[in-house]
């Protein structure tokens, strides 16, 4: 399923935080969106999911408009992590992971629901935390355990933002399988992150915001360092 952005734009409050931009994401890569704070990261990213309507330009996924699509439409259509995930409520693991199949409730799919809920926990790390309450977890277990909940969605779109901020190697090493293995099932997989030089070796592609435009976008097996590094405003990478 491919996501495209169309002259894509959004302003708040007579400010522009994303200008003008056109983008094609494409089944079966790695896109990571790299940047500076304030860049425009999470802006892009919530234009991508439909968290944000443009101000002008559109959003389409496998031609149609996100904005257009139902909650439940697009829950199957992208799996979105974004930085708030705060549980306050005494959830066990298990439950949460299993929120991620709400959206395919009464279809077909829903037969699947414990062993993708299995298989997936499996996958993540987190099966020995099943029984477990949510709020009692460290920041870097919380984070897997959403990790796992978005994943259960089986969305052919995957969004990711800042998903690697709290994790320890382990959750690092589950993360980057997990980017890959989507990939490589045919799901795009977008991932905002500060840490350029893991996306280096994760993604497949890097796009680099600054100031609220793309200002690089380059494959990662042929991305030129030091332009990387003006991009980002660093002396070098």
């Amino acid at each position: 399923m491919t996501l495209e952005l169309r002259q894509a734009e959004y302003a708040l409050r007579g400010r522009t935080r994303l200008h003008a931009t056109s983008l094609i994401i494409s089944p079966g890569s790695v896109t990571a969106i790299v940047g500076r704070n304030g860049a425009g990261k999470s802006t892009l990213l919530a234009l991508m999911a439909a968290e944000l309507r443009p101000t002008s330009g559109e959003v389409r996924l496998d031609g149609e408009l996100v904005n257009a699509l139902s909650a439940r439409e697009l829950a199957q259509r992208r799996a979105l992590l974004s930085q708030d995930q705060a549980v306050s409520f005494a959830f066990t693991v298990r439950d949460v992971v299993a929120w991620g199949r709400h959206c395919w409730s009464g279809t077909q799919q829903s037969d699947q629901d414990e062993q993708i809920i299995d298989t997936t926990m499996q996958e993540q790390g987190v099966v020995h935390l099943a029984t477990r309450v949510i709020t009692e977890l460290s920041g870097g277990e919380r984070q897997r355990v959403h990790l796992a909940r978005v994943r259960v969605q089986r969305s052919p779109v995957l969004l990711l933002d800042e998903a690697d901020a709290a994790l320890d190697l382990e959750g690092r090493y589950h993360l980057a399988h997990t980017v890959r293995s989507e990939a490589m099932t045919g799901a795009a997989v977008v991932l905002v992150s500060h840490d350029v030089h893991r996306m280096l070796t994760t993604a497949d592609r890097m796009i680099v915001v600054a100031d609220g435009r793309v200002v690089m976008d380059s494959s990662v097996t042929t991305v030129d360092r030091t332009q990387l590094a003006h991009a980002l405003g660093v002396p070098e990478l």
